[in-house]
């Protein structure tokens, strides 16, 4: 029996609320202002990086803390792909501001930990769901 391939479904990129509660609270704000829960794969290091230096790149270094962006910079929607840059209160992100609308990204000083772990799980994500170029994937906040 031959295995069929259904490029339109999305796997679910999980983020647990009790083992990092910092990126939890930053995605779902992002998601809230009308970010994308649904993302596509983008596996070229120009648009990752780009991805990354324009909502991350400027932002100081807090201690234990380090900068989220979301869209998360392996997608296709991240802020190369247009927008502006926003952020919400308690991010330590004063001199940017707030927002809403799908398109953009968010930017965000969350607990460096979570960052981090946050880098492993998607790496196992794509990995273990083979989620492949232009692929989608949901992100979704689970307890």
């Amino acid at each position: 029996m031959a295995s069929d391939v259904v490029p339109w479904y999305g796997s679910d990129l999980r983020y647990s609320k009790a083992r990092t509660p910092d990126l939890a609270r930053h995605v779902t704000r992002a998601q809230n202002s009308g970010l994308p829960k649904r993302l596509h794969r983008t596996t070229k290091k120009s648009v990752i990086k780009k991805n990354c230096d324009l909502a991350c790149d400027d932002r100081p270094s807090a201690s234990g803390k380090s900068c989220d962006e979301y869209p998360v910079a392996t997608s296709k929607e991240g802020l190369s792909a247009g927008g502006t840059r926003r952020t919400f209160d308690g991010c330590s992100d004063r001199d940017i501001p707030s927002g809403t609308g799908p398109k953009g990204a968010s930017a965000c000083a969350i607990a460096a930990r979570d960052n981090k772990s946050q880098g492993g799980t998607n790496t196992q994500f794509y990995r273990a769901e083979r989620v492949l170029q232009n692929d989608p994937f949901d992100v979704v906040i689970v307890p």
